[in-house]
């Protein structure tokens, strides 16, 4: 994978994460709330259904306790899509190209554990699909 498609796959990760709220019911809005003009769309956007970004979350979530600083930088840019980047890099004091590499590199490694995760799901799903009957056919 490119760089330039592992980017693509990053925001594409960000609007997935955005659009799951949709799949629990609304909040209840309190009394004040309601008397508010509404700023947000009258529909909801409609997600991507795609089963590898639910890997990509996983693997995002178990890298974040590993690579602290790394995780950060790649929230803010891709999740949060905080801007102006410069305040970011500002706020941690490090530099730009130290900002982008702790991103890339994160990226990198949250897509190998995907890969990884989604291996280890399919050969236990696989074990269990294969479970024999009484009669002592397999069923898959």
């Amino acid at each position: 994978m490119t760089d330039q498609e592992l980017h693509a796959r990053c925001f594409e990760w960000a609007y997935w994460c955005y659009t799951r709220r949709y799949f629990a019911p609304p909040v209840p809005q309190n009394i004040l709330a309601q008397f508010q003009p509404r700023r947000r769309a009258s529909r909801e956007p409609d997600g991507p259904l795609d089963p590898d970004l639910s890997f990509l979350n996983m693997a995002i979530h178990s890298l974040a306790e590993e690579f602290p600083e790394e995780s950060i930088c790649f929230s803010l840019y891709y999740f949060h899509q905080f801007t102006p980047v410069k305040a970011i890099w500002c706020a941690l004091q490090i530099g730009e190209r130290t900002f982008y590499d702790r991103i890339h590199r994160f990226a990198r490694r949250a897509l190998k554990a995907s890969a990884r995760i989604k291996r280890i799901h399919l050969e236990h799903t696989a074990d269990e699909a294969a479970v024999e009957s009484p009669a002592g056919i397999q069923v898959i």
